[in-house]
């Protein structure tokens, strides 16, 4: 080290607070994360890791500093997962633990997210209330928009958002928006068609739940059985008090030092700066020129997390003066390069007000891209500079600095100062520029805009807000003054090469033209020139991205033309009124909902809490950071912590494996695989054994279980993976596609469904019409990454095994059979589940199986926790489907025959693929009659991972192509959808093509009252009025019924119950479902309180335990409180039986000194409840018989949404939504519910596209790749209505499950998405009848709409090279 390195001062010591508390550590290492640091050290597990690289929101943390200049506080939220703990150095720290708690009090913001039931499987919860407290410290009284921008960085799974905007809205300046209507019931605190939530109360288990406010009022509404339209009203809510917040730590204030110190911390791998003066930053950065400069280490953290980089100097310049000074010229403004994206918007926002408008159009631009530039919490933190310096091609900001010709400062230590202009030779290469290792970015000098000049920036991406780009723009144009002739044109391009690009050739080519349609098509010719994209480009889309910079490159021309048609009119063409449509920003409509549900009679409501709206048991628990989840129990003595060896190769034969690197890392204790287990206990496989839990010959999918390493710490044994060296030889080329399995007839089954004569039926029809539709898999993205503990307990091969699973029989046998003993000496406990939506069933096994053998093996207690990458690769999703279908009609539409063939993508093992193909081809009909059908099924066997069970089961995709193949009717013939649908529409009696008679049918009801309720006609009209006026936007309008069965296969419909008693009164409940956020144990408390006629707050869950309950059945398929309820519901009923005498002996005794007298008279206080449903039986594929559902749920859904014709983007503008859920057990449950599961659907049908390479990899791992619904992509208008009076006699009270079926009705979407581009086609002399696969995304949706600039692409061919990515 350089004797000037040295000799600057440095501590070793770190110092911050944290929740008040004062932290200081001498031993800190360089690497840890702040996440790490709160969980692992101070055992603050509020916090929660659920993707790693700041895509999520779960970790979420406020960072609060003195800012001594402005003698202020800055408070500001963060990523906690990304943030090193040691760049907190000085600063205070305040977790959710630290916002408030169950002992000490809820704070506002925990109170209102949780009574507005926002929190589900609550894993999510602690990191939205740490975005909203952190806005609230900074803005008491926000304004939505920064309510919306605030919690772009948090993402939910389970609630739709809804509930979560409708909890913070509360604190907002505008919340009072309501619903619309005129007697809007969040308006009034008396309002009596309304329930509201009352004043919280709390029993000593901290179960809480809600009275009422308006106690006459409201008990005279539930007798008359009135409807309520909203659930969480202002009337009650404990006002925010920021005076109450916690108090910043007076000693940073007063310790200036903290703040100037140089610092040093050295890790066993990595060595951490903070400099404190810019001489001893160009010291360091001589002396390290391969360091790397961090800031929000927003980059680096993910690079080293995921990328399997190692940075062995670190330098912080945050601390750096220079790099945070902000200098205003007669030019422009100076930028310091440290300074954080959220304060670089502070400022330019200061200066539009400021300046005249013509000055700061370059600043507008850059303030229009840093809206939808990542979450808040990074914004926060990573720097102006840093987005500069990492060259990625797809950066937003690049292009609008490349556009505006902003100037760097570079320093160093050895050559001094020099200046570069980021232009067309800044890039040099892929994340590569012109700044050399030792210099250091110092400031940017953004220019102010001349009053000639016009600029405007552009971002199209898969989700409008937190995500990258697919390709991004910014343009500018000056003009000769007082003409509309061009004397200067900038224009760069992201997503375009390896790096951002500036269309040189374009601007030259253009400066001294006219702003007219000439240069228009001039310049359309010249990009795709400028900018050629090979046809295997990395990213794929090519068609779409090239059509992208044709697009952007149109709007940019209608803005400049508006603009010159105000300044020069004679000389330029002012906009048509169908052209505005095209250049309007975006601005989302203000969010609005209602929440119609039936409410229930008033009498004796403490002992009868079935059917109100009850908050979720854990909710507050949740919002504290109390819940417990599997990785936040804590540590035991001599516990390791094991890593999954995965394959790299989609098929290939393994002919060596070497762990000795591996276990020659420090902290490593073993490694095991196939070598290490027998073959027989070595198998796995749900209908046989047809997979291994460690490949042992050959691997025939990416990501398959090679072998697990075990050591010390989770970032060791996950290091020490990648030293495990794998030997492969490649067999024959994968199967990755469905088309591949076709051809190579690669496939399980098939399986038919036949009804009536189908020749005849073909025979007599009016027309035959055929089509094909593809529809796309699901990544399950529950919050809670698969996390299982298993704990050896000394003797007769004991094993405890605490799981985030659905399954915990079936993970009971499987430890039981790899660890050698039988199941009663392995016992599973599930506490909660952070999200599963079947991903945590039959593809858990596999990641607990090795985790298992180990903990056995070392006799220590062994945790597992998958990364976020790790989970989506290896644990399969939903089922990619391709759908051929041949229909015979009348001329008005009707269904004389109908043929579909099916084929699914089930991934290497059979898994669950057979069953969920049974019961797509079994919902293939969804609302609809057929007298002669036919459905084959077939599931692909290829080298993909094992798709699974996920929410609806094939339902989904069924029920897609069922409203497709209606759509695409309709058009065919002229008819009007909705028509076509009312014609063939099931009735009651009708029977279904499985020979089920439907009883009970509320289809029409539903469908009849979302018209009515959504005025549908009306809007029609609206909607084509719109179209016509419109070139560039196009509306689209849908209606969309559905049927979903209910039941598991035979077998698995029964389920138990163990309900004890204590002499204190208080009852201890367990049962065999698992709570993973859909509220089964809140119900099933409300049916145990409603039948032991006792207060809920007495009745106790305290997990899921198979040595309570045995033999559970999987909790899913919508089924279970209709199983475990009425389970529970006989215990119950045994217990109040036997109480009954001491009840009549003594009917003014209280149900404590009833139990108290049956103990005494020695009679047994514990009762086992068990149900089986008797009516369902398995389906018969050879006889065509049997009853696989023992109730259908029914619904409908009328979706209207806009196009962006030009560039694919659409935004949902209103859903309602009438969902048949019987007699509801709890309203608001059941209401998120539906939601969750439409919003989850409309993921699965626009956004969430799995895209795998030509050998079978997964491209698309964690959030920053896969994205799925944000808060701004939920429906502008959304409206849930529970159906009114049809209870359901073969459910527990009337019910009806509820989680899976309303996912089918996110199909309104596509179709009124397939609506809308229908229109864009119609106007061009295109017809309706086209094809759309699902997802729609942007990119299927621009291609769709076709038009002029499309047409102007020439088709990509490959040749000889292979595409970036496949269709599975």
């Amino acid at each position: 080290m350089s004797p000037a390195v040295q000799d600057e001062r440095f501590s070793d010591t770190l110092v911050f607070f944290v929740n008040g508390r004062k932290i200081v550590d001498s031993s800190v290492d360089a690497e840890c994360t702040l996440l790490t640091y709160l969980r692992t050290k101070l055992l603050l597990t509020g916090t929660k890791l659920g993707c790693g690289e700041g895509g999520c929101g779960a970790c979420t943390v406020m960072l609060s500093r003195y800012d001594p200049e402005q003698d202020s506080i800055k408070h500001y939220s963060v990523n906690a997962c990304l943030t090193l703990v040691a760049s907190v150095h000085g600063l205070a720290v305040t977790t959710v633990e630290g916002v408030g708690s169950l002992r000490e009090g809820l704070h506002p913001v925990q109170e209102r997210i949780t009574r507005a039931h926002g929190s589900q499987c609550g894993f999510c919860t602690p990191g939205m209330v740490m975005a909203m407290y952190a806005l609230l410290r900074n803005t008491p009284r926000p304004e939505w928009h920064e309510l919306e921008q605030h919690l772009a960085g948090n993402l939910c799974r389970c609630t739709g958002y809804r509930p979560i905007l409708d909890g913070f809205g509360t604190f907002c300046n505008d919340s009072n928006i309501g619903c619309g209507r005129e007697k809007c019931c969040r308006l009034s605190a008396t309002n009596g068609d309304s329930y509201f939530p009352p004043p919280i109360t709390k029993d000593c288990n901290g179960f809480m739940q809600n009275g009422s406010c308006n106690k006459e009022e409201q008990e005279r509404n539930e007798a008359l059985g009135a409807e309520a339209n909203a659930l969480l009203p202002k009337a009650d809510l404990t006002p925010y008090d920021p005076t109450q917040d916690i108090i910043f730590p007076p000693e940073l204030k007063l310790k200036s030092h903290l703040h100037n110190q140089s610092l040093k911390f050295q890790g066993p791998r990595v060595t951490y700066w903070r400099p404190t003066s810019l001489p001893h930053l160009l010291r360091l950065k001589c002396h390290h020129p391969e360091a790397k400069l961090v800031v929000g280490n927003t980059e680096v953290g993910v690079e080293v997390g995921f990328k399997n980089q190692t940075y062995p100097v670190l330098i912080n310049p945050c601390w750096v003066p220079e790099l945070n000074a902000i200098k205003y010229t007669e030019s422009g403004v100076v930028l310091g390069a440290a300074v954080s994206l959220a304060r670089v918007q502070e400022i330019l926002q200061e200066q539009v007000l400021l300046q005249p408008d013509w000055k700061t159009r370059n600043f507008s631009a850059v303030l229009e891209i840093l809206r939808w530039f990542a979450g808040q919490q990074i914004r926060n933190v990573a720097s102006f500079g840093g987005n500069i310096m990492t060259s990625s091609p797809i950066s937003d900001l690049n292009p609008v600095l490349m556009m505006s010709g902003a100037t760097l400062t570079i320093l160093s230590h050895e050559h001094g100062e020099r200046r570069l202009t980021m232009d067309q030779n800044f890039f040099t290469g892929y994340r590569k520029n012109t700044v050399k290792p030792s210099e250091v970015l110092i400031s940017v000098h953004l220019p102010y805009t001349q009053e000639n000049e016009y600029a405007q920036a552009y971002k199209q991406s898969r989700r409008r807000d937190d995500d990258i780009a697919i390709v991004n723009s910014a343009m500018r144009a000056r003009f000769v003054p007082g003409t509309s002739q061009v004397e200067d044109l900038r224009v760069a391009f992201g997503g375009m090469a390896v790096t951002t690009v500036m269309a040189v050739k374009t601007a030259k080519a253009l400066r001294g033209c006219e702003w007219d349609e000439a240069l228009l098509e001039r310049a359309m010719a010249l990009l795709l020139e400028d900018l050629p994209l090979d046809a295997s480009a990395p990213g794929g889309m090519v068609e779409y991205r090239r059509t992208l910079t044709l697009s952007l490159f149109f709007k940019f021309y209608l803005s400049v033309r508006k603009w010159l048609a105000a300044r020069v009119p004679a000389l330029a063409v002012p906009l048509r009124a169908d052209e505005e449509s095209a250049i309007a920003p975006y601005q989302r409509p203000p969010f609005a909902s209602t929440q119609v549900f039936q409410q229930v009679d008033s009498s004796a409501k403490s002992h009868q809490p079935v059917g109100r709206p009850l908050v979720h048991a854990s909710g507050y628990k949740q919002a504290t950071g109390e819940a417990v989840y599997v990785d936040d129990i804590p540590r035991v003595e001599q516990e390791l912590f094991a890593a999954l060896v995965l394959s790299s190769r989609a098929h290939a034969k393994i002919l060596g494996i070497d762990e000795t690197p591996a276990l020659r890392e420090e902290g490593v204790e073993a490694f095991y695989c196939a070598r290490d287990i027998s073959r027989e206990k070595n198998q796995l496989g749900t209908f046989e054994p047809d997979e291994e839990v460690f490949a042992s010959e050959k691997v025939t999918c990416v990501g398959q279980v090679l072998g697990v390493v075990v050591a010390t710490d989770p970032a060791i044994a996950r290091r020490a993976t990648r030293l495990v060296r794998v030997d492969y030889q490649d067999l024959e080329p994968p199967v990755v596609t469905i088309e591949d399995a076709i051809k190579q007839e690669s496939w399980w089954g098939p399986w038919k469904i036949a009804k009536g004569d189908i020749d005849h039926g073909f025979e007599s029809a009016a027309r035959i019409i055929e089509g094909e539709m593809r529809m796309g898999g699901q990544e399950h993205f529950y919050l809670e990454p698969n996390a299982h503990i298993f704990v050896p307990k000394g003797e007769d091969g004991e094993m405890d095994v605490f799981s985030s699973s659905q399954i915990p029989s079936a993970l009971q046998k499987m430890v039981a059979r790899v660890t050698g003993v039988s199941s009663n000496r392995v016992v599973v406990r599930v506490k909660r589940v952070g999200g599963a939506f079947g991903g945590k069933e039959s593809r858990i096994l596999g990641v607990a199986a090795p985790a298992a053998l180990a903990a056995a093996r070392l006799s220590r207690p062994v945790r597992i926790t998958l990364d976020r990458h790790e989970d989506m690769l290896i644990t399969g999703g939903r089922h990619p489907f391709l759908c051929r279908w041949r229909a015979g009609v009348t001329t008005k539409g009707v269904f004389t025959a109908l043929d579909v063939k099916l084929y699914s993508n089930g991934g290497y093992s059979q898994d669950l693929s057979p069953i969920v193909m049974h019961k797509a081809m079994m919902c293939v009909d969804n609302a609809y009659r057929h007298s002669n059908i036919r459905v084959t099924g077939y599931v692909c066997k290829t080298n993909l991972p094992s798709n699974t069970a996920f929410r609806g089961f094939g339902a989904p995709q069924a029920a897609m192509f069922a409203e497709d193949i209606i759509t695409t009717i309709a058009h065919t013939l002229k008819l009007d959808p909705c028509q076509v649908r009312e014609r063939n529409m099931y009735q009651e009696g009708d029977s279904t093509h499985i020979s089920h008679t439907l009883e009970r049918c509320t289809i029409r009801r539903c469908w009849e009252d979302v018209i009515a309720k959504s005025d549908l006609h009306i809007r029609q009209h609206l909607v084509q009025k719109f179209n016509k006026e419109n070139a560039y936007k196009k509306r689209g309008l849908a209606i969309i019924p559905t049927k979903c069965g209910i039941a598991f296969d035979r077998v698995l419909n029964q389920a138990g119950a163990l309900v004890q008693v204590y002499t204190d009164g208080s009852v201890l409940l367990t049962h065999g479902g698992i709570e993973m956020g859909q509220g089964l144990h809140t119900k099933i408390l409300q049916i145990a309180a409603q039948v032991l006629k006792i207060p809920i707050e007495n009745i106790h869950i305290m997990d899921t335990a198979t040595d309570k309950v045995p033999n559970t059945s999987p909790t899913a398929a919508s089924i279970s409180t209709d199983i475990n309820g009425m389970a529970v519901m006989n215990a119950c009923k045994e217990l109040r039986a036997r109480l009954k005498p001491f009840i009549k002996r003594n009917p003014a005794g209280t149900w404590k000194s009833w139990v108290k007298e049956a103990y005494m008279e020695r009679v047994s206080l514990s009762a086992t409840g068990f149900h089986r449903i008797d009516e369902v039986t398995d389906f018969d594929f050879e006889t065509m018989s049997g009853q696989p559902f023992h109730y259908y749920c029914n619904g409908a859904a009328v979706t209207e949404v806009e196009v962006d014709c030009l560039t694919g983007g659409h935004t949902i503008l209103r859903t309602d939504i009438v969902m048949d859920v019987g007699q509801s057990l709890n309203p608001a449950i059941d209401i998120g519910q539906v939601e969750g599961a439409f919003i989850q659907g409309v993921g699965l049908v626009t956004l969430e596209e799995l895209r795998y390479s030509p050998e079978g990899s997964l491209l698309v791992r964690g959030p920053g790749a896969y994205k799925i619904p944000g808060f701004q992509d939920i429906p502008c208008e959304f409206h849930v209505s529970l159906l009114k009076n049809a209870p359901n006699p073969l459910a527990i009270f009337s019910s009806k499950g509820v989680g899976e079926p309303p996912l089918l009705l996110a199909t309104s979407v596509f179709q009124a998405i397939k609506d809308a581009v229908g229109a864009a086609r119609v106007a061009q002399g295109l017809g309706r009848v086209f094809r759309l696969d699902s997802p729609a995304t942007a990119e299927r949706i621009r291609v769709a709409c076709q038009g002029p600039l499309l047409r102007k692409i020439p088709p990509a061919e490959l040749g000889s090279k292979k595409p970036w990515s496949v269709t599975v």
